[in-house]
């Protein structure tokens, strides 16, 4: 029984690298693109952390910031995760020219100042 535990977390394990290999190798095969955008939703994912039994505090979360954009020339919208620092940066509504490659963002290149002066 051990052996059909120990094979069944290395089929596992090796389902999940190997579909993070193919996805780093299949965006690093694509070319980059340019598309003129809008900033249509932003939205965090957050995931809360493991803790042993001794610990009493719970770690912080771990929050993963996404922001959705709308080609101007029409046609379907794209979502990628972003650093916190543009995240902040971005505000919906936001115009620039994105930079991505196969499913990878690559940079936002805003129209003209994004920064939020609240």
């Amino acid at each position: 029984m051990d052996k059909i535990v120990l094979w069944g977390i290395i089929a596992i394990a090796t389902l999940v690298i190997g579909r993070q290999l193919y996805t780093h190798f299949y965006n690093s095969g694509q070319p980059q693109h340019s598309l003129k955008v809008a900033v249509t939703h932003r939205y965090t994912k957050e995931f809360m952390g493991r803790t042993s039994k001794e610990k009493t505090e719970l770690p912080p979360p771990r929050v993963d910031y996404y922001v959705r954009f709308r080609p101007l020339a029409g046609g379907n919208e794209r979502e990628f995760k972003v650093s916190e620092h543009l995240y902040e940066q971005l505000a919906e509504g936001a115009s620039g020219t994105l930079v991505f490659q196969g499913n990878r963002f690559i940079a936002f290149e805003p129209d003209e100042t994004i920064l939020d002066n609240d």
